[in-house]
Parts: C-alpha cells; structure tokens; sequence
C-alpha cells in the first residue's frame, strides 16, 4: 500500500486546529516574568513569559496592548489571560494574551536593581569617570561572538563610515555560564594593545541570555580600563549594568558602530565645503590686498617722496631748539644749584669750625683744670707718703736714742751673733763709731 505523506504546512495546520478547538487552551490564566520584550512599530508586543523552569513566546496585539495601564518592561512579573495557538508558517507554539496586569517584578530583575543600586552607590556609573571617545580613531577593538550577527553589522557600519581605521576582532562567549569571565580576560588583554576604542557587541535577547553583561565583575573590569569603551548590547530597549559602566551606551551595536567613526561621507563634505570657504576667503583676501596696492599706487606721497621726510624735517628742526632750550635751562639750574649748595656747605663749614673751636676751647679748660686737680691730688697723696715713710725711717728711730750695730756689714739682732775683742759698728743718726765687745 502506498504511503502517503503530508506537507509541513498541512501539519502545522492540523496542530493549529487541534489546539483552538481544545476548550482548555482557549481560556487561560498564566503568570510569569517578561523577558526579551520587543515592541513592534504596529503597537504589537513580542515577548517571551517565563519562570523559574520553563518559558514560552508570547504575543499581544495592538488592539490588546493599547488597554495595558502600565508600562511593560523585562523583568516585570505579570498576570495574563490567553489563548494557546500555533503559528503555521514556523511551526512556533505560543500564546496570544488578551488582557494583562502587573503581579510584581521578576527574580532576575529584582537581582538586576539590587546590584544596580550597589554598583552605582559605589560609584562605579560617575559621569565624572567616563572618558572621551576619540573622534578620529586610529584602531578600534571589536568584542563580540565570533559568527554573529553583531559582529557583521558592526564591522560593516565601520567600514562604510571610516574604512581608514585599522579594526581588531576579538571573538568572546556572550552567552552561557561564566561566558563574562572570559569577556573580562579578553578585555584585560585588549586593554594593554593601547586601541583608540573598545567595542563590546552582543545581539538582542532575553534577561537570562544578557546576564552576563550583569555580572558584577565584568562591571567593575570595565571601570578599570585605561581604554575608552562603547557598549552596544542587545535592542534599544534592553539595558544591562555594562552600559551603565560603560563609557558610552548605544541602542544597538550599529549604534556602537556609528558613535564609535566619523562618516567618511559627511567628512568629505565638511571637506568640500571648507575648501570652498577657504578658496572664497583666500580671494577675497587678494582682491583686497590688490586694492589696497593700487590705492598705494596712486597715494600723492609716492609721487612726491619728498613729502615723507619735509614734515620730519621741520619736527626734527623743532626737536632740536626745544632740546638746546632744555639744555641750557638744565644746565643754568645745576649752576644754580651747585653755586647755592657751596653757599650752603661754606656757611655749614665756618658754623661748624666755630663749633668746634667752642668745643676745643671748653675741653681744654676743662683738661687744665682735670689735670690741675689730679696734680694737686697725686701732690697731696705723695706728701702723704713721705709723711708716713718718714715715720718708718731708720734715722728717724735713731733720733730718738737709739742706735744700730753692725759686724761687717750684718745688722746685729742677738748677743749670740757677736764675740769677745770682735769689732763692730754703732750707728748713731748722726753717724758712726767703731767699738770692741769686751
């Protein structure tokens, strides 16, 4: 027998049927946390709900969102009413939500604000710490997974803005478990080579997916770097602690891509155009410099050289007498002043020489008359010593009776010091007898 086969569509189309018309999946009450939440220009929201263990695609239509009375956001935790349902072109089961309100803020973006709030409290998000990105960059370091699509949007926005830029590509893991700690070696790494820029690049995704560009070390590796660096992470709306850190936050990676060169186009233009008010200022400045040489030209004191010194001459003339007038005024009035300070110093000199003589005559009288009193003084005071040697004189004693013995020339003060038929002097104050001792 011969089997018979069915096309995909006409089994997803089965499948769609068989879920709408289970009366169980139509009307549902789910709740959960929304992540990778992508809003469509339509007013549709995409989104996928989850929780701690499994996740599903979610979709709501614009005549559905419009009703919504908050914001939504990744992370917010949600209570919604649905249908489940397939989408036959992909084969994708997914729900379609009908109303939804807030039931409170999701485990990972509880974790996220909680962190957010610590890293900034240390003020590791300072405005005052990010640095300039260059302008005109001469190398430029791409971190990103080595065959996203990332990666090609950032190299080919470069490349179309400023092909001149020498572009280094450095593939990371930028998902799965402990992904950040190779994103931090790389960047340590990448910090040494001195690039102009940095680029971390990553597509959009869910909470979970980007959670590594939340992870507390890789926040505080970025706050270290000497190189300036651009985040460009996942959509518009997705928003990791990297690009709080970062130096410059983009939307997207293009958005990196952009902020990161000038536009080739756009500095041709600047270019053109500044050449162009170059050359019209540089023509103008001669048409003017030509002016100002024919006026010159045609100015009379040219055609009549001699007028450019007569007027010198006669100031020059004028210079001259007031100068010869100055002369003699100066010199009459040092003459003057030198005849009266002669003046002055003769007068100083005869006071002063009478002065003096006053002085001389003064301190002589008082000398003499010094001198005088220290004369009688030392006069007194000699008399007074003759008066007293006089009373100690020898011959003074022997006025008085008595008398001095001496034997050859020794004064004779013991009865001892002398012998029998010895000779000896008696000296008498009015002279000498000799005597034999008996």
């Amino acid at each position: 027998m011969e089997r018979k086969y069915l096309s995909v569509h006409a089994l997803n189309k089965y499948i769609k049927a068989v879920l709408d018309n289970d009366y169980q999946l139509q009307n549902l009450f789910i709740e959960g946390e929304i992540s990778n939440y992508r809003p469509h220009a339509s007013g549709h929201m995409y989104f996928t709900l989850k929780d701690k263990y499994a996740s599903i695609n979610a979709i709501m239509f614009s005549s559905y969102a419009k009703k919504v009375p908050f914001k939504v956001t990744n992370g917010l935790k949600v209570q919604v009413r649905c249908h489940v349902s397939v989408y036959e072109k992909t084969g994708t089961y997914q729900i379609y939500i009908k109303d939804m309100r807030e039931a409170g803020i999701g485990d990972l973006a509880y974790r996220f604000e909680i962190l957010k709030k610590k890293l900034e409290k240390e003020g590791l998000f300072d405005q005052n710490h990010k640095k300039k990105i260059p302008s005109f960059p001469s190398r430029i370091a791409v971190l990103s997974a080595k065959q996203g699509a990332a990666l090609q949007d950032v190299l080919r926005t470069i490349k179309l803005r400023f092909p001149f830029v020498n572009i280094v590509i450095f593939p990371i893991p930028v998902q799965g478990v402990e992904a950040y700690k190779k994103i931090i070696d790389t960047l340590n790494f990448v910090d040494k080579l001195h690039c102009s820029t940095i680029i971390l690049a990553r597509g959009g995704g869910s909470l979970e997916d980007l959670w590594n560009f939340n992870e507390e070390d890789l926040v505080k590796c970025i706050y270290k770097l000497e190189t300036p660096l651009i985040s460009g992470i996942g959509h518009e709306t997705d928003f990791t602690l990297t690009d709080f850190v970062s130096d410059y936050r983009a939307a997207t990676p293009t958005a990196a891509a952009v902020y990161a060169t000038p536009d080739q186009k756009e500095l041709k233009k600047h270019l053109y155009i500044t050449y162009n008010k170059l050359n019209n200022l540089v023509k103008t400045y001669i048409k003017n410099k030509k002016m100002l040489l024919t006026q010159s030209e045609n100015y009379y004191i040219f055609k009549n050289p001699g007028y450019l010194y007569e007027n010198e001459f006669i100031r020059l003339a004028a210079f001259k007498d007031k100068l010869s007038k100055h002369a003699r005024l100066t010199i009459n009035d040092c003459h003057n002043e030198l005849f009266s300070k002669n003046e002055r110093m003769g007068n100083a000199m005869k006071n002063r020489i009478q002065q003096e003589s006053i002085k001389k005559n003064v301190n002589e009288d008082r000398l003499t008359h010094y001198f005088q009193n220290n004369l009688m003084k030392v006069k007194m005071s000699f008399q007074m010593c003759i008066e007293k040697l006089d009373l100690v004189s020898p011959l003074k004693i022997l006025s008085k009776g008595y008398s001095v013995v001496k034997s050859e020339e020794k004064i004779i003060k013991s009865k001892n010091d002398i012998h029998k038929d010895d000779i000896v002097d008696i000296h008498f104050y009015d002279g000498t007898k000799k005597a034999k001792i008996q």
